[in-house]
């Protein structure tokens, strides 16, 4: 499977975001609890204003997380289609996606995706 420079760049763009988004959530939540908590203290905070809040960071950890699935079955449809691996380094790729997800798929872009583009 060759791909041309732009395909290879805007994979790697998608496989770059969950590292990008991952903060901004983090930090949401983080807001969100304490929000919660200071308005705890002035009595009980409105139904609706936390279900907004909490609509606030699902809604990106649902995306982000479809991406990652996305990801996944991209990824491990590659690595079984490059005839270039052979059937042991498949299995370990295969397993590193499945077991460490999206820190081993920016690892397996560079490695085997971008730095084909030598030949292609």
């Amino acid at each position: 499977m060759e791909y041309s420079r732009t395909q290879k760049i805007i994979l790697g763009i998608f496989t770059i975001l969950p590292f990008v988004f991952f903060p901004f959530i983090l930090a949401q939540v983080f807001q969100f609890v304490l929000n919660m908590v200071a308005a705890n203290q002035h009595g009980e905070p409105e139904v609706s204003e936390v279900l907004l809040a909490v609509f606030s960071f699902i809604t990106p950890i649902i995306l982000l997380s479809l991406l990652s699935i996305g990801l996944l079955i991209f990824y491990i449809i590659h690595v079984v289609g490059n005839k270039r691996l052979e059937t042991a380094e498949r299995l370990v790729w295969i397993l590193l996606f499945i077991f460490f997800g999206i820190i081993a798929f920016p690892i397996y872009w560079f490695m085997r995706i971008w730095n084909s583009l030598e030949k292609t």
